[in-house]
């Protein structure tokens, strides 16, 4: 989650003008990796949250998310409130990776937008640290 990490700390010294889709595309394009980014409703979609507890935070493929790939999560919330920079992230990433607003899912893309793969909750952590070996550069 280094590369989370690090994007937020991006965000944050920059405020409202930093680009979060040009940052994680400069990134990955600077790294040579795919990009990762995890579609889910935190406040409201249980479902996401057990992908999340359950496979997402396990080490191995919380390791392979943070070495192998540019991470995000596109979080779509209904009760809390997001700044504006970070809902028009959001809502791009989902009209480019997508655009059936499945949830949850983990999209790997490459650095120009274009669907590699799409992981749903469903699977164990080793299935899916498999897949994502499979996606990562």
């Amino acid at each position: 989650m280094k590369s989370l990490i690090a994007i937020s700390f991006f965000l944050l010294s920059f405020g409202l003008t930093g680009d979060i889709t040009t940052e994680l595309q400069q990134q990955a394009t600077t790294e040579n990796k795919n990009i990762a980014v995890y579609f889910c409703g935190s406040d409201w979609c249980a479902n996401c949250n057990r992908f999340k507890r359950e496979v997402l935070s396990v080490p191995e493929v919380d390791s392979l998310l943070d070495n192998a790939f540019v991470y995000y999560t596109a979080d779509f919330p209904q009760a809390t409130k997001q700044e504006k920079h970070v809902v028009s992230a959001n809502e791009f990433l989902a009209e480019k990776l997508n655009p059936a607003g499945e949830f949850p899912v983990l999209v790997i893309a490459s650095p120009d937008w274009k669907v590699k793969a799409k992981i749903y909750r469903g699977g164990t952590a080793g299935e899916i640290a498999a897949k994502l070996k499979q996606n990562s550069k």
